[in-house]
């Protein structure tokens, strides 16, 4: 039953002022932040301070920690699994299965067990899209379990549970928000972490699927969740669980966590298809869809649409690769009705043909706008003319988070560039190469007057954390890495695709 705000703010009351942990016992450490302070991990993740590896069942969640323990999920021999590692030696201590279910449907360069876990106080918790929510205790032993319907989805489920006070917290947009069920409803909800029982929900009505992780944001003027989804960032109050201000502008499909500093907040997002710069060059995009010019005309038709055809969003990469295009389904007749859609929306002449002015004629719209914001805390509504800072528009990545490290917002973005950008005034610092190309999954975090980059090729990459770009230490793990690491007092944890290697410092 969704509580009236009175209600609301009687089950907040006692969450309200919680000071923010310090721990790295959720995705991307303390309140998303992905820094750890007072941490000494070392500046050389290389084979001489490894101090294990074990191999681990196939996710992409990220480590999460305890006091002794790493935390992850994964899928073993198809069941769903969250995993406990002991932090001194790397042994699996406990491995849990999920109740057995119908596996969500992902994009192949997703999985199942995307979402990270949760730590708080004694407990764990695991969020998978196919399932729900489940809680454990420290030992392993289950607590209570909230089955969830499985929000639809154009990827498969990758947000996070947070916790705040005696609660924990889940974004459950769903792209089938419209279709008048209460099940259906895009929402935010919180479990009592005692029992499971739903505390409050709040309805997003107007959004569909995202991917992005919430965050608490305790500021001057009080105690707010913020939330980027779909081509909005939204505030809501605490206590009355109403939205009070959000900014348009961002794509479709937001992915980033946001960041929030000292009352401020950052929020980021490509454009569509992972445009980092305001100014896309569409002719990349021509030229791999005429690859399937058949006929040799310097046109495409639809019956050109075979194999590995799809709209590309990412023309860099090979068409038959996950990430190249629009996805498609896998049913034939679907299929086919999906790029008879695609033919007619870019054949706006309806003569049968896309000719190269009309492709790019369409490319240069209808995609949003790549953008780094930093919003002020106490705005009401629409806030884009009155509690903005300052915007960019260039170098935004379309997975990776941007991270605040002294005063210094960093971004990694695909090809390997990173982006140092003032905190204070919006101003690009720096845009450089890391020699470590292709693309990246994975959020940058730091420690130590130093950042963390890794690739999905499984390079990682040290630059100091300066306003001048140097890199300090560059190791190829030879493994790809898609997680974000974790880091404590004097160990980096990076998941690569097949284990979860420790290197730590003699601090």
């Amino acid at each position: 039953m969704k509580p009236t705000p009175i209600i609301l703010g009687i089950a907040l009351a006692g969450a309200l002022g919680q000071a923010r942990s310090e721990s790295w016992n959720q995705f991307r450490g303390p309140n998303g932040s992905g820094v750890a302070n007072d941490a000494g991990p070392p500046v050389e993740p290389d084979p001489a301070r490894l101090a294990w590896k074990t191999a681990l069942p196939p996710g992409l969640s990220s480590p999460v920690l305890s006091d002794g323990r790493v935390f992850l999920t994964g899928l073993a021999k198809g069941r769903l699994v969250t995993i406990a590692l002991d932090k001194a030696t790397g042994e699996i201590v406990w491995q849990n299965q999920a109740p057995k279910v119908e596996l969500e449907k992902v994009h192949e360069a997703s999985h199942p067990a995307a979402p990270s876990a949760l730590v708080s106080g004694d407990r764990i918790f695991a969020y998978f899209g196919s399932y729900g929510l489940l809680c454990y205790g420290l030992d392993g032993r289950e607590r209570w379990k909230k089955p969830i319907p499985t929000p639809r989805t154009l990827y498969g489920m990758s947000t996070s549970p947070i916790a705040h006070g005696d609660l924990v917290i889940l974004v459950l947009d769903n792209d089938a928000n419209l279709s008048g069920s209460r099940l259906s409803q895009s929402k935010i909800v919180a479990f009592n972490q005692a029992d499971g029982n739903v505390a409050w929900e709040i309805p997003r009505p107007f959004h569909r699927s995202g991917w992005s992780t919430p965050v608490i944001w305790n500021h001057d003027r009080g105690t707010e969740l913020v939330v980027l989804g779909n081509g909005r960032v939204s505030g809501y109050d605490m206590e009355s669980g109403t939205q009070k201000w959000f900014v348009p502008g961002f794509s479709r499909e937001t992915i980033s966590t946001l960041v929030a500093g000292e009352n401020i907040l950052f929020a980021s997002s490509s454009k569509l298809g992972g445009g980092a710069d305001i100014r896309v060059d569409p002719l990349p995009f021509w030229e791999a869809v005429i690859r399937f010019d058949q006929n040799g005309d310097g046109k495409i038709e639809r019956k050109e649409m075979t194999g590995h055809f799809t709209f590309p969003i990412r023309p860099e990469l090979p068409p038959g690769h996950p990430g190249f295009g629009i996805p498609l389904p896998d049913d034939k007749r679907r299929r086919q009705e999906r790029l008879d859609g695609i033919f007619r929306g870019t054949d706006r002449n309806r003569d049968g043909f896309w000719s190269r002015e009309e492709f790019i004629g369409n490319m240069r719209g209808g995609r949003g706008k790549p953008l780094l914001i930093a919003i002020r805390p106490g705005g009401r509504g629409d806030i884009t003319d009155t509690h903005l800072k300052w915007e960019l528009n260039r170098g935004i990545p379309e997975i990776p988070s941007p991270l605040l490290y002294d005063n210094l917002v960093y971004m990694v973005r695909n090809g390997g560039l990173l982006s140092a950008v003032d905190a204070d005034n919006g101003k690009l610092l720096y845009r450089e190469r890391l020699n470590a190309p292709g693309q990246y999954s994975a959020s940058p975090v730091a420690a130590n007057g130093h950042v963390y980059l890794a690739s999905n090729r499984g390079v990682i990459t040290v630059v100091k954390a300066d306003r001048r770009f140097e890199i300090a230490h560059q190791n190829d793990l030879n493994d790809p890495v898609f997680a974000t690491p974790a880091i404590d007092k004097n160990t980096l944890y990076v998941r690569t695709e097949k284990t979860l290697r420790a290197f730590r410092s003699g601090k």
